[in-house]
């Protein structure tokens, strides 16, 4: 047989192992759920760092109930199909031109976002993964209620993707559901005076199928795992969820251990080694604001061993090669604030930062505006939804001015010199935010109180409220993309 030459041989092992490396780091979105007991105002808390590749383009909506005719149907991009409600849920929509990096807060409270993961099937041949949010977010009333009919939806058709992390939460409680590639499922309540924490690989790991309370599941997740050999009885060990079903790339891949056990030291009353067995959930040193989980979204691993220095890429822990939770790939930071005494309308927030939450601050969204400001939302509802399951257009076509391209571009140039800008930056960003908590505590309660007699006129308040801090964060960026060039 004639012999390869060694460079051929060796281009093939350097290729073998940059695929692992791009299999164990492919993902890197990374989520903190906090129980309304482990908060500090008495909220669910959900907060997100959504990480793509590539350009995402990101467009906002504000989707009014829609009516659909009885013999309507929902089609996916499989060809499949399910019959339409007959009225949707208004939403809170975050567009994105990938389908899993979608945000949604429908007008009950209920929240949804996802991390994704790698589970140990393969070759499964489901057939939805596209439109289970929308649907979770179009028909559900409780995040409860969210998670049984993602359930049934994946044990309908099967969930065609290596593996996905949904947070779901509402005024009262916060789950996590983990969906195999295939029809396999499990959910977990988050207690309510704990967190849990949420890298790229699943994190549910001990589950009693006798608690319904706590715990949901595909009827079968056990008897599965048992045909396939990922566990066994005879050992006299309890079934764990997170061993039998996860890729073990993500389940020992620095990329997500670091940033679970950066995450956990901060907000934790224990502190951990790195190399220790995390818990799924856990109490909180102390009761956990919105500040807290916006300082965790911009971690770069400060004061521990894998902290940037600033000799290091002109220190920009965006380079580094240990991914950060503030990170390159980082497309917007999010933290849905979730509060059961007051109306959905002021009660559910939806903070966000564009692009790098460690360079820009958090713009409060209540869920009760009435429009989107400009710049932020880019083509109609109508338009979007349309084209919902068309994401190959070439938005940077289609929307030059759109503001996702203005963060975007001023990020890539903040990159450039991290290090020498990164000081003034978070000055700016730190008194932003301070303005804005300000002015929200200040003008909550009056709006409060006008909406119990002209819910109309607060909608308005809140509109106001939320379009001159949007509308501020947008023009500094645009001057300060202008003044680089």
């Amino acid at each position: 047989m004639k012999k390869l030459p060694v460079l051929i041989i060796l281009f093939f092992i350097l290729s073998s192992l940059s695929i692992k490396s791009q299999q164990i780091n492919e993902f890197n979105c990374f989520t903190i759920l906090v129980g309304k007991d482990a908060s500090a105002d008495g909220s669910v808390l959900i907060g997100h760092n959504e990480d793509n590749h590539g350009d995402t383009f990101t467009d906002w909506h504000k989707l009014p109930r829609i009516h659909h005719d009885p013999e309507s149907y929902q089609v996916f991009l499989s060809g499949d199909s399910i019959a339409e409600t007959e009225q949707t849920n208004a939403c809170f929509w975050i567009t994105v031109s990938e389908f899993n990096a979608e945000q949604y807060l429908n007008e009950w409270g209920v929240a949804i976002t996802s991390d994704a993961s790698r589970s140990k099937v393969t070759d499964s041949k489901g057939r939805i993964v596209q439109c289970l949010r929308r649907i979770m977010a179009e028909r559900a009333h409780t995040a409860r209620e969210a998670v049984k009919i993602a359930g049934s939806m994946v044990e309908r058709f099967g969930y065609n993707h290596t593996g996905r992390i949904y947070s779901v939460a509402d005024p009262d409680e916060a789950w996590v559901l983990e969906v195999v590639n295939g029809c396999h499922w499990v959910a977990a309540r988050v207690p309510d005076d704990e967190v849990v924490l949420v890298p790229n690989y699943y994190v549910i790991d001990y589950i009693d199928l006798t608690d319904t309370v706590n715990f949901l599941a595909s009827p079968d997740i056990i008897d599965f795992a048992l045909q396939q050999g990922w566990f066994d009885r005879g050992k006299g060990e309890p079934f764990n969820f997170r061993e039998a079903y996860c890729h073990p790339y993500y389940l020992d891949s620095r990329t997500n251990v670091a940033r679970r056990w950066a995450a956990l030291n901060i907000l934790s009353e224990n502190q951990y080694g790195i190399n220790e067995v995390f818990p799924f959930s856990f109490k909180p040193g102390q009761k956990i604001s919105i500040q807290d989980i916006m300082h965790v979204l911009q971690n770069h691993y400060e004061g521990t061993d894998y902290e940037m220095h600033t000799a290091d890429s002109s220190g920009n822990p965006h380079k580094a090669t240990t991914t950060r939770i503030c990170s390159k790939t980082n497309t917007f930071s999010v933290i849905f604030q979730l509060r059961s005494w007051l109306p959905v309308d002021i009660g559910c927030v939806l903070w966000t930062a564009p692009r790098y939450p460690c360079i820009q601050p958090y713009i409060p969204w209540y869920y009760g505006i009435e429009e989107i400001p400009e710049g932020y939302e880019n083509e109609s509802y109508e338009l979007a939804l349309e084209n919902y399951l068309n994401k190959d257009r070439d938005f940077r076509e289609l929307y030059p001015d759109a503001g996702y391209w203005v963060f975007r571009d001023y990020a890539s140039q903040v990159d450039e010199n991290y290090g020498e800008q990164i000081a003034q930056l978070k000055k700016w960003k730190q008194e932003f935010e301070s303005d804005v908590f300000h002015t929200v505590a200040t003008k909550e309660k009056n709006i409060a109180a006008v909406y119990r007699s002209d819910p109309e006129a607060a909608r308005k308040m809140l509109s106001e409220i939320t379009a001159g801090f949007a509308i501020k964060v947008l023009k500094v960026t645009k001057r300060r993309l202008k003044k680089q060039n």
